[in-house]
Protein backbone atom coordinates (compact mmCIF):
# COMPACT_ATOMS: atom_id res chain seq x y z
CA UNK A 1 0.00 0.00 0.00
CA UNK A 2 1.48 3.46 -1.00
CA UNK A 3 2.65 5.72 2.19
CA UNK A 4 3.24 2.47 4.09
CA UNK A 5 6.34 2.24 6.23
CA UNK A 6 7.51 -1.30 5.76
CA UNK A 7 9.91 -3.18 8.28
CA UNK A 8 12.65 -3.37 6.06
CA UNK A 9 12.64 0.50 5.35
CA UNK A 10 12.41 1.09 9.03
CA UNK A 11 15.29 -1.20 9.51
CA UNK A 12 17.23 0.68 7.13
CA UNK A 13 16.71 3.95 9.07
CA UNK A 14 18.01 3.04 11.53
CA UNK A 15 20.88 1.31 10.46
CA UNK A 16 21.54 4.78 8.46
CA UNK A 17 20.90 6.72 11.72
CA UNK A 18 23.49 4.57 13.24
CA UNK A 19 25.93 4.85 10.81
CA UNK A 20 25.33 9.34 11.15
CA UNK A 21 25.91 8.88 14.77
CA UNK A 22 29.08 6.64 13.92
CA UNK A 23 30.96 9.56 11.71
CA UNK A 24 30.06 12.07 13.93
CA UNK A 25 31.08 10.37 16.82
CA UNK A 26 34.54 10.30 14.79
CA UNK A 27 35.04 13.84 14.30
CA UNK A 28 33.82 14.22 18.20
CA UNK A 29 36.45 11.39 19.41
CA UNK A 30 39.00 12.72 17.67
CA UNK A 31 38.75 16.19 18.70
CA UNK A 32 38.51 15.84 21.90
CA UNK A 33 41.51 13.37 21.73
CA UNK A 34 43.57 16.68 21.04
CA UNK A 35 41.90 19.00 23.39
CA UNK A 36 43.11 16.39 25.92
CA UNK A 37 46.77 15.96 24.28
CA UNK A 38 46.38 12.56 23.61
CA UNK A 39 47.08 12.39 19.93
CA UNK A 40 49.13 9.23 18.75
CA UNK A 41 49.66 7.13 16.09
CA UNK A 42 46.67 4.73 18.11
CA UNK A 43 44.31 7.62 17.46
CA UNK A 44 45.00 8.79 14.26
CA UNK A 45 44.49 4.86 13.08
CA UNK A 46 41.08 4.70 14.83
CA UNK A 47 39.76 7.56 13.12
CA UNK A 48 41.85 7.82 9.49
CA UNK A 49 41.66 4.73 6.71
CA UNK A 50 45.58 3.81 5.67
CA UNK A 51 45.42 6.21 3.27
CA UNK A 52 43.68 8.81 4.89
CA UNK A 53 44.48 12.41 4.17
CA UNK A 54 44.23 15.36 6.66
CA UNK A 55 44.42 19.17 4.81
CA UNK A 56 45.28 21.63 7.01
CA UNK A 57 43.76 24.97 6.74
CA UNK A 58 46.86 26.42 4.73
CA UNK A 59 45.82 23.37 1.93
CA UNK A 60 48.71 21.19 2.40
CA UNK A 61 47.48 17.69 2.80
CA UNK A 62 49.19 15.05 5.15
CA UNK A 63 48.76 11.24 4.33
CA UNK A 64 48.76 8.12 6.27
CA UNK A 65 48.83 7.84 9.35
CA UNK A 66 53.02 8.45 9.41
CA UNK A 67 52.44 12.13 8.49
CA UNK A 68 48.94 12.66 9.92
CA UNK A 69 50.18 11.56 13.59
CA UNK A 70 53.43 13.49 13.15
CA UNK A 71 51.58 17.15 12.25
CA UNK A 72 49.15 16.66 14.32
CA UNK A 73 51.86 16.05 17.34
CA UNK A 74 53.81 19.02 16.29
CA UNK A 75 51.26 21.39 15.70
CA UNK A 76 49.28 20.39 19.22
CA UNK A 77 52.82 21.34 20.62
CA UNK A 78 52.33 25.09 19.85
CA UNK A 79 49.47 25.46 22.31
CA UNK A 80 49.10 25.24 26.01
CA UNK A 81 45.77 24.16 25.47
CA UNK A 82 42.96 24.41 22.68
CA UNK A 83 39.22 23.83 22.79
CA UNK A 84 37.22 22.52 19.84
CA UNK A 85 33.39 22.69 19.64
CA UNK A 86 31.77 21.18 16.69
CA UNK A 87 28.00 21.75 15.89
CA UNK A 88 25.90 21.13 13.15
CA UNK A 89 26.72 17.84 11.56
CA UNK A 90 25.57 17.30 8.12
CA UNK A 91 25.97 13.50 7.30
CA UNK A 92 25.34 12.20 3.54
CA UNK A 93 25.51 7.93 4.11
CA UNK A 94 25.84 6.14 0.64
CA UNK A 95 26.35 2.87 1.32
CA UNK A 96 30.33 2.65 2.58
CA UNK A 97 30.65 6.15 2.03
CA UNK A 98 29.76 9.28 3.92
CA UNK A 99 30.17 13.04 3.45
CA UNK A 100 30.50 15.16 6.52
CA UNK A 101 30.30 18.89 6.84
CA UNK A 102 30.63 20.51 10.84
CA UNK A 103 30.67 23.75 11.65
CA UNK A 104 34.19 24.45 14.59
CA UNK A 105 35.07 26.92 16.91
CA UNK A 106 38.22 26.54 18.34
CA UNK A 107 40.27 28.36 21.03
CA UNK A 108 43.57 28.04 21.13
CA UNK A 109 46.03 28.92 23.93
CA UNK A 110 49.74 29.88 22.57
CA UNK A 111 52.61 27.70 24.59
CA UNK A 112 55.00 29.90 26.55
CA UNK A 113 57.82 31.00 23.71
CA UNK A 114 55.33 30.54 20.98
CA UNK A 115 54.12 33.78 20.81
CA UNK A 116 55.10 37.61 21.31
CA UNK A 117 55.59 37.43 25.30
CA UNK A 118 54.91 41.36 25.31
CA UNK A 119 51.31 41.07 23.77
CA UNK A 120 48.48 41.88 25.96
CA UNK A 121 46.40 38.41 24.58
CA UNK A 122 48.18 34.84 24.32
CA UNK A 123 45.31 33.21 22.07
CA UNK A 124 43.30 33.34 19.31
CA UNK A 125 39.82 32.01 18.34
CA UNK A 126 39.03 30.32 14.94
CA UNK A 127 35.68 29.49 13.10
CA UNK A 128 35.54 27.10 10.18
CA UNK A 129 34.00 24.15 8.26
CA UNK A 130 34.85 20.34 8.75
CA UNK A 131 34.65 18.85 5.26
CA UNK A 132 35.25 14.92 5.64
CA UNK A 133 35.03 11.87 3.86
CA UNK A 134 34.54 8.60 5.84
CA UNK A 135 34.50 4.91 4.35
CA UNK A 136 33.45 1.68 6.37
CA UNK A 137 35.80 -0.65 7.20
CA UNK A 138 36.28 -3.68 9.08
CA UNK A 139 37.32 -1.83 11.88
CA UNK A 140 34.44 0.57 11.49
CA UNK A 141 33.98 4.13 9.77
CA UNK A 142 37.34 5.77 9.22
CA UNK A 143 38.30 9.17 7.69
CA UNK A 144 39.69 9.31 4.12
CA UNK A 145 39.71 12.88 3.93
CA UNK A 146 39.44 15.59 6.48
CA UNK A 147 39.65 18.93 6.09
CA UNK A 148 39.02 22.14 7.47
CA UNK A 149 38.49 25.33 5.88
CA UNK A 150 38.65 28.63 8.26
CA UNK A 151 36.27 31.33 7.93
CA UNK A 152 37.26 33.69 10.35
CA UNK A 153 39.95 34.21 13.19
CA UNK A 154 41.14 36.65 15.98
CA UNK A 155 43.65 37.45 18.43
CA UNK A 156 47.49 36.91 18.71
CA UNK A 157 49.44 35.53 15.78
CA UNK A 158 52.40 33.43 16.12
CA UNK A 159 55.77 35.75 15.80
CA UNK A 160 58.17 32.69 13.94
CA UNK A 161 55.53 29.71 13.43
CA UNK A 162 55.29 28.22 9.74
CA UNK A 163 51.73 28.35 8.61
CA UNK A 164 52.47 24.90 7.31
CA UNK A 165 52.84 23.25 10.90
CA UNK A 166 49.32 24.56 12.24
Amino acid sequence: MQGEFSTVDAMTATVESEDRAEVSALLSRYYRAVDDKRVDRTLVEETFAADGRWVSPTGLARIGFEAITAQQIEAIALFRATHHMTTDHIIRIEGDSARLQANVTAMHLWASGTGDEAALESHFLAGGVFDGHAVRTSAGWRFSELALRIVWRTGALPIHISPEKV
